[in-house]
């Protein structure tokens, strides 16, 4: 998958240098304490960005031993998160990157998406924004029924929005009698 690949190998072929100063930051050193594995990657914000982050997210967790529901609950999750990553911040709009950060142990996983901020609103088309509610904002619900715990929390230039789902992992998973 050419649009996403780890952070430290990926520089988009057509993304300006500017884009690239701006791309969202997650201070990885404060969130993988005590961890067993964790990853981050980041993707060009195109159509394709979505399914590749579900892909992405699908595998790294399945090989870190998490259960099937952890694995449904976290791919739609990430789903909502990335969808509105492209929807309302500058990683939609040409030349934007969003980046996923995936962290597992082996009774948890945390899954953030940190995007480039708000959309220049000279380039919105459709004029709505994060803070929207009537035919926008249902993402959230649809987060919190899959998710443990989530939240959000912005810098000067990004916004992060995260999850985290309590998995035992399939080695706890008892067999069926």
């Amino acid at each position: 998958m050419a649009e996403a690949r780890q952070l430290r190998d990926y520089v988009p072929a057509d993304a300006p240098e500017a884009a690239m100063a701006t791309a969202p930051r997650i201070d990885v050193g404060e969130l993988t304490g005590g961890v067993t594995d964790h990853t981050v990657w980041s993707c060009a914000g195109n159509l394709t960005a979505v399914r590749s982050v579900r892909a992405r997210v699908r595998e790294f967790l399945t090989r870190a031993g998490h259960g099937e529901e952890a694995l449904d609950d976290a791919e739609l999750a990430v789903s909502e998160l990335a969808t509105n990553a492209l929807l309302h911040s500058r990683s939609g709009q040409s030349g934007g990157v969003m980046t996923l950060f995936i962290r597992s142990d082996s009774q948890r996983l945390r899954v953030a998406v940190a995007d480039q901020g708000d959309r220049d609103p000279a380039d919105s088309e459709s004029g709505h924004t994060r803070e929207d509610g009537d035919d926008f904002g249902r993402g959230k619900f649809i987060v919190d029924s899959c998710a443990t715990r989530s939240g959000e929390y912005w810098s000067e230039a990004t916004h992060v929005a995260w999850f985290e789902i309590d998995d035992a992992g399939e080695s706890a998973v008892a067999e069926p009698a």
